[in-house]
């Protein structure tokens, strides 16, 4: 972050999934062709059967009349659970069909059978079997199928039901003839199992895309981590109430007018620069993803989502009554819960009517304000207050709590430096998220812990059914160079009910692999289940903090989280590995020129936008499965280099003290000739959803767009939610005459969920909306329904 002051596609074995999946369709057809006698339908209609489950989120999907895809659950809360599909029978007689049944899971953990009245009989328990079932029923007997799983995690089992009949009053149906049937689909499954490693035979329609990439994945030696009880670090130090600070201002009358701001002080991104650019050599290739197929994703000209402009750059400016820096980047963050929207961005925050969009407060207001602080500086008298950065949001929909947090570097009066940092965190006392918040403060120093004292840069936030979870990166306040990272887990009840200290531990990560930088937590969907056993469980994911070329993602998973609420908490970090797509350290992004009202008044030529790194921007945990994005550089069909972004899908499991993913499905994310910046994904209970991301380049001012997502799927289209109307033109873009400046251009975007399943998104876009001198960024705020 700078401030200035008085000082798409999916990649990976497309074409064998096309010719394999096909092979499997023509096979099933021939093998499953219904012969003349009553399917589901009539009666036995499958809309007459009842649907229900017990702490699983299993679903039964028609295929015609004479077929079935029933899926059980995998709700990801490690715990057991089934879903049963009965009805009455309407005569006495037999029930007979055919079953296929497919899962990823290990044998054991989910298993497939039938119900007769109470009695449940299980008739596969592992990948790829296949039969035939007979059975006697009485008239009005319920019957029907079961799916149970042990621990709803690491996919769900899957059986698919044809050559269906039940008796019927007066009607006589022949039983099949299976012998064929079975001795086709057992020498298909036989051939399959030379490939695949864990699926085969008729393959459900939610693994259509897992087939190839699950053989590709690879685990790596597990690590596990220790670390302190830091109860007593965390204080309440103030309550503050949102809504009248914003009115106080307003009583108070007009801002303090813009001054010009010189000379620059710059707070730069905690990471080396990239050393592929240069101000005279331009673009360096990203020669490592040159050999690479990739597919553009198209614009579609239809927008599907609703929106208006959030936080702009003069907003934040002139909160706290103009008593605020110039800040670049722009870093939006957001929250959405009971009709409300919460933005932050830099060090203002605003809250926003969920279905309108019309602002909340009179004016947004400066972070410093909610902290209960005194301005970042005061342009009167010219003394420096706190400057906090690194903004995060966050709603927790099992507490009904709003969360706001940033850190900050500290410093003396006149703005310099000085060796401690500190954390502050607002957490609101009601569901309201412009009334009063209890606002904590945590020293970060860490004095006497070897390479500091430091302060915790880039902070990330998420939450289990038990703990709040803030990840950092800890640096040395003397030599600004990256020492080890921290995950800080705070009791969330602690929080909701205003303790004075929390609960709380830490986990302090040395920097040894590379992937211990910018660990980003997982958020759980409304309506989703929290990973619940061993005592509860939090993930997170990261890649390596390198320029290297790495095909790596390391998943993280704390575990007995309750614990939090003791007087000795003791959870348990591990790690592992996942083998993914192949990732770069992102180039610069280029801009379509236009007019630069504050680049030719000190004499600059188009900046080019930062385009990040390649740490992972957001996680997602939803059905026992982790949705991830990440920058890195691509390279579309004309063979340019280009920034642009990927997503994963990560199938989770952790059993016998053992911490195990399975790659469902990756892809990249681009758009020809043109770039995406900062992806960020959310996704719904139904792992439903979209990602959101810059759209800029020759073709495009800095544009807030997104593209649908489900975990099956990435829609082919992207949709433009705001076209941006001319260059980033801000401070931070310019170097000297004749050569382009590289401008800051956001950390990261924001995706998240609400309980109706609506993703919500905060992207940094230009809009068409007044400016200050030094910048012209803003930020868009759209909703979309999946």
């Amino acid at each position: 972050m700078i401030r200035q002051s008085s000082t798409h596609s999916d990649n990976g074995g497309q074409r064998w999934r096309t010719i394999v999946l096909a092979g499997l369709a023509l096979a099933a057809s021939i093998a499953f062709a219904p012969p003349a006698q009553a399917g589901f339908i009539g009666y036995y209609a499958l809309n007459n059967f009842t649907l229900t489950n017990t702490n699983a989120d299993g679903s039964v999907l028609p295929d015609g009349d004479s077929t079935f895809i029933f899926t059980g659950g995998n709700n990801g809360s490690a715990l057991s659970g089934f879903t049963d599909l009965v009805i009455a029978a309407n005569a006495s007689g037999t029930v007979q069909f055919t079953y296929g049944y497919a899962t990823l899971d290990d044998a054991g953990f989910d298993r497939a059978g039938y119900l007769v009245g109470d009695t449940f009989t299980p008739f596969a328990d592992s990948d790829g079997q296949f039969g035939n079932v007979s059975f006697e029923v009485i008239s009005g007997q319920l019957f029907g199928f079961r799916i149970e799983t042990d621990d709803n995690l690491f996919e769900p089992g899957i059986l698919t039901v044809r050559d269906f009949s039940a008796p019927l009053a007066d009607v006589g149906v022949p039983e099949p003839a299976m012998w064929p049937v079975l001795l086709l689909i057992a020498a298909l499954a036989a051939a399959l199992r030379t490939w695949r490693r864990r699926a085969s035979g008729v393959l459900p329609i939610v693994f259509l895309a897992t087939v190839l990439a699950t053989a590709a994945q690879s685990l790596s030696a597990q690590s596990f981590y220790g670390g302190s009880k830091v109860t007593g670090q965390l204080v309440l130090t103030a309550q503050v109430n949102m809504l009248q600070q914003s009115q106080l201002l307003k009583a108070q009358g007009a801002a303090i007018p813009l001054t010009t701001e010189v000379p620059p002080k710059i707070l730069r991104s905690r990471l080396r620069p990239p050393q592929r650019f240069s101000v005279q050599g331009g673009l360096r290739p990203t020669s490592a993803m040159a050999t690479i197929a990739m597919q553009s994703l198209q614009i579609d000209p239809v927008v599907t989502a609703f929106g208006f402009n959030g936080i702009t750059h003069a907003q934040q400016r002139t909160a706290f009554g103009g008593n605020q820096f110039s800040v670049e980047p722009p870093n939006p963050s957001l929250a959405v819960g009971n009709g409300y929207v919460l933005e932050g961005v830099n060090n203002a925050v605003q809250v926003y009517d969920a279905v309108s969009g019309a602002p909340l407060l009179p004016a947004p207001i400066a972070s410093n304000q909610l902290f209960g602080l005194t301005p970042a500086i005061n342009w009167t008298t010219g003394i420096n207050g706190v400057f906090p950065t690194d903004m995060r949001v966050f709603y927790d929909a099992g507490i009904d709590r709003w969360f706001v947090l940033q850190r900050s570097l500290d410093n003396d009066e006149y703005g310099n430096a000085i060796n401690s940092s500190h954390l502050y965190i607002a957490v609101s006392q009601t569901v309201d998220p412009t009334g009063t918040y209890n606002v904590y403060t945590m020293d970060t120093t860490n004095r006497g812990h070897l390479g500091c004292p430091c302060f915790a840069d880039y902070p990330q936030i998420g939450a289990d059914a038990h703990g709040f979870y803030i990840s950092a990166n800890e640096f040395s306040t003397s030599f600004n160079s990256f020492v080890d990272a921290t995950i800080l887990a705070i009791s969330k009840p602690a929080l909701a009910s205003g303790a004075i200290s929390p609960s709380a531990f830490r986990f302090t990560i040395p920097f040894i692999s590379g992937y211990e930088f910018a660990i980003q937590p997982a958020s759980t969907p409304p309506g989703a289940s929290y990973f619940l056993a061993n005592g509860g469980g939090q993930f997170f994911a990261s890649t390596q903090g390198s320029y290297a070329v790495d095909n790596k993602l390391a998943v993280w998973l704390m575990t007995n989280t309750s614990s939090l609420g003791n007087a000795d908490p003791s959870p348990i970090l591990t790690s592992t590995l996942s083998s993914v797509l192949t990732h770069v350290y992102p180039d610069v992004a280029t801009q379509r020129p236009g007019p630069l009202p504050y680049g030719s008044s000190v004499s600059g030529v188009l900046a080019y936008l930062d385009g990040g790194d390649n740490r992972v921007l957001s996680v997602s945990y939803a059905g026992g499965r982790l949705y991830a994005t990440f920058a890195t550089g691509v390279t579309d069909e004309d063979a340019r280099q280009l920034v642009g972004g990927a997503y994963v899908v990560l199938a989770t499991n952790f059993r016998g003290g053992v911490l195990a993913t399975q790659l469902l499905r990756q892809g990249y994310l681009l758009v020809r000739g043109n770039h995406l910046l900062r992806p960020a994904i959310a996704v719904n209970s139904l792992g439903r959803g979209a990602i959101t991301f810059t759209l800029v380049g020759p073709g495009y001012y800095p544009s807030a767009a997104f593209v649908p997502f489900d975990t099956n799927s990435t829609g082919p289209s992207i949709q433009v939610a705001a076209f941006g109307m001319s260059p980033e033109d801000g401070f931070s873009g310019y170097s000297f005459a004749g050569f382009p400046g590289v401008a800051r251009w956001g950390d990261y975007s924001a995706a998240v969920a609400a309980s109706d399943g609506s993703i919500w998104m905060a992207t940094e876009y230009v809009p068409d909306a007044p400016r200050t001198q030094l910048a012209n960024w803003g930020t868009y705020l759209s909703r979309y329904l999946p």
